[in-house]
């Protein structure tokens, strides 16, 4: 099974914490989408003969920005290159203040089944600080839009670690999300990325970030409450009810081959990563060729490290019979070898024959995976 990525890098403003690949700068659609189309031909060959999808993704950027019949143009486009009869899950991100009925509704016409909001506080004073567009009761009567014209699955996101921003008032974010009866919520730390609003802020002294202290308390805090109220804490950052985990983000920790379209959008076959330029005037003009990507060949090394990263940020973790059938008894003796330290120290547990970081340690998980990765002596 594989899964396709199309990126929509268009929005109407920049979030000062944004250090994604967009453009502020909407253009005619048409120029774009007969762009992607030109490139899905180019890749028609990217995955095997025969070889169905599972997951269809739009993200960006916003994709609700543009009309949903051009994203119907390209699942009609894919359906005449890749099989699409196995597709089971087809989410669009939005922006609460970019939809309303009609735009609902033809978002459902599509065979869009899964809609992914990217909500990140229902607290409007850290809505206009982080400089979102829409407003929490925006937030709100999006969610309820969308259920009400029959979409069954709806993910949000939220973001902890806003300066200022009180453990009480977190509980409150994290309490009204599941009052909102979605069925996947997906919750990040906030970043200061270099090159952002929040970035020049720091580096000038005039933002002062949240303390690890507040960004564990509060990331333990929605465990709890999360967990408690029927939610699996799938990934690090992504909880989810039962049989509703993000298939398509899956595919990703699972080592899914996926197939990524449009600027800054990334590939993978099971042996390379494959990188669209960051470049959307270059996009227009190269797409359809070879002339926007850079290629990079994995070895089994950096094949090894990438399952352990993966399989680690999820609570499936690392099977041994996993590890061994994909990279060699030689790899599960240097695995365990390497955990054995963790093991003792809680870092790492083992239930049969798999490995997994508590969640009460997620919040440190780079740090203990990097001790497990091979590195050449």
């Amino acid at each position: 099974m594989s899964a396709l990525y199309i990126h929509i890098p268009f929005c109407k403003t920049r979030c000062n914490y944004c250090d994604f690949y967009k453009q502020t700068q909407l253009i005619d659609p048409s120029l774009y989408f007969n762009a992607l189309e030109r490139e899905m031909e180019f890749r028609r060959d990217f995955f095997a003969p025969g070889e169905p999808l599972r997951t269809v993704y739009f993200g960006g950027g916003t994709p609700s920005v543009y009309p949903p019949s051009f994203l119907q143009s390209v699942l009609d486009k894919a359906a005449t290159l890749w099989p699409l009869d196995a597709v089971t899950e087809i989410t669009a991100e939005a922006n609460p203040d970019d939809v309303n009925d009609a735009t609902i509704r033809a978002l459902k016409a599509t065979g869009i089944n899964r809609i992914s909001f990217g909500i990140q506080s229902f607290i409007d004073r850290d809505l206009r600080f982080m400089g979102r567009r829409h407003t929490a009761a925006q937030a709100v009567d999006a969610v309820r839009r969308v259920q009400d014209a029959g979409i069954g699955n709806v993910s949000i996101d939220l973001i902890f670690g806003i300066p200022g921003m009180t453990l009480r008032e977190w509980e409150q974010n994290v309490l009204r999300a599941l009052l909102l009866n979605v069925q996947h919520i997906s919750v990040y730390c906030l970043t200061i990325a270099e090159g952002t609003v929040f970035g020049r802020m720091a580096a000038e002294g005039r933002l002062t970030p949240a303390t690890d202290e507040a960004c564990e308390e509060q990331y333990l805090l929605c465990h709890r409450i999360l967990t408690d109220g029927g939610f699996e804490h799938y990934e690090i950052s992504n909880y989810a009810l039962h049989n509703r985990r993000s298939r398509h983000n899956s595919a990703y920790w699972d080592g899914t081959p996926y197939l990524g379209l449009g600027p800054s959008a990334h590939s993978y076959d099971g042996q390379r990563r494959i990188f669209a330029a960051s470049d959307l005037k270059g996009y227009l003009a190269g797409a359809g060729t070879g002339t926007i990507y850079s290629v990079e060949t994995l070895s089994p090394r950096d094949r090894y490290n990438e399952y352990i990263m993966t399989g680690l940020r999820t609570s499936d973790g690392i099977r041994r019979e996993v590890l061994t059938s994909r990279f060699g008894a030689q790899a599960l003796i240097y695995f365990e070898y390497m955990a054995g330290k963790l093991l003792q120290s809680g870092a790492l547990v083992r239930e049969g024959d798999t490995y997994r970081i508590p969640p009460e340690r997620f919040m440190v998980s780079n740090d203990i995976i990097s001790e497990l990765f091979y590195v050449d002596e």
